[in-house]
């Protein structure tokens, strides 16, 4: 295995002479060559994902305990030559898959933590030999053809079980929508449903969830970028800074504060925003046309991904990928809006509502402001625009706020 693609220099580990320790978090320790390293993740993908730690040594005798710390040379170096070779090497490219250096000296010397998550978009193969592997205990093995068929329709089923958790959550929307279309007219805008879900691409569970209210992200208002300029997101996201309330497997919001907006975190993973608005009396300057206001779709997209981060930093989900699904209902036409004053008109979303926006995945070690560009990018060409500006949220801002 070359690690030292992407043209950086030759490093001093050596694929044959050179081994490492590595220890497993919860798992055994393995003294593996170099070349051995690249089975280690497709190995990893193809089975329930895992954890290495580089430069850990640990005992032989059972349970295996941690003896002791061997730090590596440049370890930042080799985290990331470790993830480019599994970008080299492994096929189709591995999407959750994190490396971090530890460094312990101002030498660079330290540990690499390596994690892998469970695919879904397996199995994986080495791309030099074509061969599948699949972690077993303390080895990677070959995985013959009967396992390489059940693994394919396993993950085809798990397609399914994605797509049927959005499904559920289109069909609550809808269910709501309907219910506030038949309330009484109060002469204004109609009902808005703007919801933002992230779904664990893979099976996930949080044990007890309802006593860990650790795992709730405090949200509160916050200011983008938008190119140089500042723009303030403070509706809806400063309704996110209240508690959870208990509910079966899962902490939501607690309707009872009478707020527009929601949220939910299930047992299993899923994360939700959303934002609802029954029918209203005119606006106190007269209008009543149907509208949304990008800091509302900001506020709850970054209100999911925050909360995505918060599991992925409390449960040590570094390598989990969510899928991510947006949704706006509204009757039509539905204008977009920057704000009242400063946007020169308005754009008018010309695709059937409800607009579900196309899927995105929120991969480990995603850049986020992408994901935020992305969509909007999506809603100004539902709207026969173009999006041609940046956006960027305040990310370590609104990790140390929750």
């Amino acid at each position: 295995m070359n690690l030292n693609s992407k043209g950086r220099s030759r490093s001093s580990l050596r694929e044959d002479s050179r081994k490492l320790q590595i220890g497993g978090l919860r798992k055994a320790t393995v003294l593996v060559t170099m070349r051995e390293m690249k089975f280690l993740p497709n190995a990893f993908a193809n089975a329930e994902g895992g954890t290495l730690v580089l430069g850990l040594h640990e005992t032989t005798d059972d349970p295996r305990r941690a003896e002791r710390l061997d730090p590596l040379p440049n370890c930042e170096g080799l985290a990331r030559r470790l993830l480019d070779a599994s970008e080299d090497i492994v096929e189709p490219r591995l999407r959750s898959i994190e490396a971090r250096a530890l460094p312990v000296d101002n030498a660079g010397n330290g540990y690499v933590v390596l994690r892998v998550g469970k695919s879904a978009a397996g199995p994986h193969r080495l791309r030099s030999t074509r061969e599948f592997y699949i972690r077993r205990g303390e080895r990677a093995a070959k995985m013959d053809v009967r396992e390489i068929k059940d693994l394919t329709l396993d993950l085809a089923r798990t397609g399914d079980r994605i797509e049927q958790v959005f499904q559920e959550r289109r069909d609550a929307a809808a269910t709501i929508f309907r219910r506030l279309m038949s309330a009484q007219d109060k002469g204004g805008p109609g009902p808005l449903i703007l919801r933002s879900t992230g779904v664990p691409m893979t099976i996930q569970s949080i044990p007890d969830i309802t006593s860990r209210h650790e795992l709730w992200w405090i949200g509160k208002a916050f200011t983008m970028m938008r190119d140089n300029v500042k723009y303030q997101c403070d509706y809806p996201a400063r309704e996110f800074s209240g508690p959870p309330r208990v509910r079966l497997r899962s902490l939501e919001s607690d309707p009872a504060r009478g707020l527009a907006s929601h949220r939910l975190v299930r047992g299993n993973g899923l994360v939700e925003f959303s934002l609802v608005h029954p029918k209203r009396p005119p606006r106190q300057d007269g209008t009543t046309d149907h509208r949304i206001y990008i800091a509302w779709l900001m506020s709850v997209l970054v209100g999911t991904l925050a909360q995505i981060n918060k599991l992925r930093e409390k449960l040590a989900w570094d390598a989990v990928e969510f899928g991510l699904e947006l949704e706006i209902q509204s009757p039509e036409p539905l204008t977009v809006w920057w704000d009242d004053h400063a946007f020169s008109g308005s754009l008018t979303i010309y695709s059937r509502l409800p607009l579900l926006l196309p899927q995105y995945s929120v991969m480990p070690g995603a850049n986020l402001d992408a994901i935020l560009n992305d969509v909007l990018t999506d809603l100004f060409n539902s709207t026969g625009s173009q999006w041609n500006e940046r956006v960027s949220a305040p990310w370590a801002e609104l990790a140390a706020s929750g």
